[in-house]
């Protein structure tokens, strides 16, 4: 009997149909919808997504030997970018598994990759380089590289943006939260390349790994969503204001009906806050529509920002320079910022010592919880005390102005840029 190679794959959740080409000694575990950008996998009981979704199921379940390749775990599925035939593969997953068990390994995901952080111990060194030596021979377009700090050792895989797909199967199998999301093709939040100071990467790393819903929540906006998204976010720049949801609907170019069900999604995401009674809305972030003590002036208007990082990462966004009027959350003192570039560079910060505390700790609404206690501070002496009137409840980072400026630009810039 010869196997069909062509099956029709069809999105749960969209929809959209594809037809792809079924490889004969290997499963595909994981495949990114190309009409809503959902990245699907195998259903409890499947080998792979063809077996899930597809109009024909894999060779292997065809000729009957589901054991040839096949098998409900993605560990003996080898990504497209290695070399090593299933066994092998499942061998080296078993070996990596082994040494995070031995050496209190923890993978971590890293702006271009994934790193595995282990304890310092006798042997890792050596074991870990002849990893990477081995992996360089099976996965050439992937960068291997081991390094030391006190008291620890990584192992860190990288990869240009061709290897996105390969890192994000790594990732998964490893069971680490992603650190971006793809909004339109090609366009990430955060995007990582605006973050080059080293404390800035670590504070959004940590973040990001804690509260993975920072994330998750901006990952597959359909077509409807992210119209209706990127035009509530110009109303608010343009007007000063929350717009109506015939606003939205006018702007967008979609129907009522259309738009409301795209607010409703963005609500329950988190992207968007309405009033209790649904009709007004009050925040899309970085804006609010209430006061906030965060002023921003944007192209001639002014308009409330939600919290200290939203405000700084309002005007590379918008693509214009900024100029931000808050106080200090603990004495009041005013507090002006100018930017410049574009919004991407500070123009002038007064006063000098003026810093940000980023609040880590929240619950539900991000605007509701995080967003009040991430606030500007005239110097740290005065963040000091603020933090000994909070107590032990207090969890959060100090930034300078330029490591604030920095995530603010990469959760933000992104959202109003074409793909």
């Amino acid at each position: 009997m010869t196997p069909i190679l062509e099956s029709t794959l069809t999105c749960p959740d969209c929809g959209t149909q594809a037809v792809e080409t079924m490889p004969t000694d290997a499963c595909l575990y994981f495949y990114t919808c190309t009409g809503c950008g959902s990245r699907l996998k195998p259903r409890h009981g499947d080998c792979c997504v063809f077996c899930s979704y597809g109009s024909v199921p894999c060779p292997p379940i065809q000729m009957g030997d589901g054991s040839a390749c096949c098998v409900a775990e993605p560990t003996t599925v080898v990504p497209e970018v290695c070399s090593l035939q299933p066994a092998a593969f499942h061998e080296r997953m078993a070996e990596i598994a082994a040494l995070m068990q031995a050496y209190g390994g923890v993978a971590e995901r890293t702006p271009d990759g994934v790193a595995l952080r282990f304890k310092t111990g006798e042997g890792l060194r050596a074991a870990l380089d002849a990893l990477a030596e081995r992996e360089r021979s099976c996965c050439a377009t992937l960068r291997f590289a081991v390094t030391e700090e006190a008291g620890s050792i990584s192992f860190r895989i990288g990869g240009q943006a061709p290897d996105r797909t390969a890192i994000e199967d790594l990732a998964a199998r490893l069971g680490v939260a992603p650190l971006s999301a793809e909004l339109r093709a090609g366009v990430y939040r955060p995007d990582w390349s605006r973050i080059t100071l080293p404390k800035a990467r670590e504070v959004m790393q940590r973040r990001l790994a804690a509260h993975p819903s920072g994330v998750n929540g901006w990952a597959g906006l359909d077509e409807a969503e992210d119209k209706a998204l990127t035009n509530v976010l110009r109303h608010f720049a343009n007007h000063g204001r929350g717009p109506s949801i015939e606003d939205v609907a006018a702007t967008s170019g979609q129907t009522l009906d259309i738009t409301r069900r795209a607010l409703g999604t963005l609500r329950a995401r988190d992207l968007v806050v309405f009033d209790e009674s649904g009709a007004s809305i009050l925040a899309a972030y970085p804006f609010a529509a209430y006061c906030t003590g965060h002023r921003v002036t944007v192209h001639g208007q002014t308009v409330d920002a939600l919290c200290a990082i939203d405000a700084l990462g309002t005007g590379a966004m918008c693509r214009t320079e900024t100029t931000i009027n808050s106080a200090c959350a603990h004495c009041g003192k005013p507090i002006h910022i100018a930017t410049s570039s574009s919004g991407t560079a500070l123009a002038a910060v007064e006063p000098g010592t003026a810093i940000v505390w980023y609040t880590l700790a929240f619950e539900g609404c991000v605007a509701q919880s995080r967003c009040p206690s991430t606030v500007f501070f005239c110097d740290d002496d005065h963040l000091a005390a603020w933090c000994a009137c909070k107590g032990t409840h207090v969890l959060g980072d100090r930034l300078v102005m330029e490591e604030a400026l920095e995530i603010g630009i990469a959760l933000f810039e992104p959202l109003l840029r074409c793909a």
